[in-house]
């Protein structure tokens, strides 16, 4: 699923839908982040970490490059929150800050927590998705952005019970600069004391900042961020794969398609055969 098949042009870059299956759903993929919520019924989640059975108050959280299906699909119930990566850089970039939030942001996809909506929080979030995918005008920013929080803040909660969870970490503003100037140039050439000089910080240290408030160290996060943009490439343009692993900064196309294949199992060709339309 492309961008521009969810957010209209000038849109706003959050998007409620709801959804009932009752049969199998073949793989796909996104670039986009995708929440989705279990309001009912039962279902076996497939994605590059495996199989996972969903029942009501299961969420699953997808970032751009994730590919997932359902199967074993019984009267299932769910709502899709899609976001823009925008927001998450624009008006909510606070949250990379809060350990707790941030660990749902980059460690809660198909390869990281398993998340889930108590009852009390589910009531919430339900209520909020069933009036803004059902309503026949446009929903303001500001309700879909509120919506968002209430997933984000439940979900985190479901961490708390996660014996590997490091609920210790506090937020630190070298984090949250660091991270943007990963994400500002990912093509570059970066190691961990560059990083950790640039953000005046030793680099022992921004590591354990890093993944205490975003689940993952710093090299990973940068990563996932070229495994990401090396996926919307794969599959919007006919560049050759090496071509592409030199735009994201992976110059060794062996290197390359065992990084990519780390993040989504499956390598960069077999990606886009299976997810490019058409392909």
């Amino acid at each position: 699923m492309r961008l521009a098949e969810v957010f209209p042009p000038g849109g706003p870059p959050i998007v409620a839908e709801r959804f009932e299956l009752r049969s199998d759903t073949s793989a796909h993929s996104h670039d986009f982040i995708e929440l989705a919520v279990v309001t009912g019924g039962t279902a076996t989640h497939v994605s590059a970490a495996g199989e996972r059975d969903l029942d009501r108050g299961s969420v699953t959280m997808l970032r751009p490059g994730d590919w997932h299906g359902y199967r074993d699909c019984r009267r299932l119930l769910v709502y899709n929150l899609y976001v823009g990566l925008e927001v998450f850089r624009r008006e909510l970039a606070w949250l990379r800050a809060d350990p707790s939030l941030g660990r749902v942001l980059h460690t809660a996809g198909p390869s990281g927590h398993r998340l889930r909506l108590d009852p009390a929080a589910l009531r919430i979030v339900e209520t909020g998705l069933a009036e803004t995918a059902g309503r026949p005008g446009p929903t303001p920013h500001a309700v879909r952005v509120g919506i968002l929080l209430c997933l984000l803040g439940g979900t985190a909660a479901s961490l708390s019970t996660d014996p590997t969870g490091d609920r210790t970490g506090h937020g630190h503003p070298a984090v949250v600069a660091a991270a943007q100037l990963l994400e500002n140039d990912i093509q570059r050439a970066w190691n961990l004391d560059e990083l950790a000089s640039a953000v005046s910080v030793s680099p022992p240290y921004l590591t354990r900042l890093f993944t205490a408030q975003l689940g993952i160290p710093p090299m990973t996060y940068l990563g996932r961020l070229r495994a990401e943009r090396a996926a919307a490439l794969l599959i919007e343009t006919d560049l050759p794969v090496a071509a592409i692993g030199r735009l994201v900064g992976w110059h060794d196309p062996n290197y390359a398609s065992r990084r990519f294949r780390h993040f989504f199992a499956l390598s960069p060709a077999a990606y886009r055969t299976r997810f490019r339309p058409g392909g």
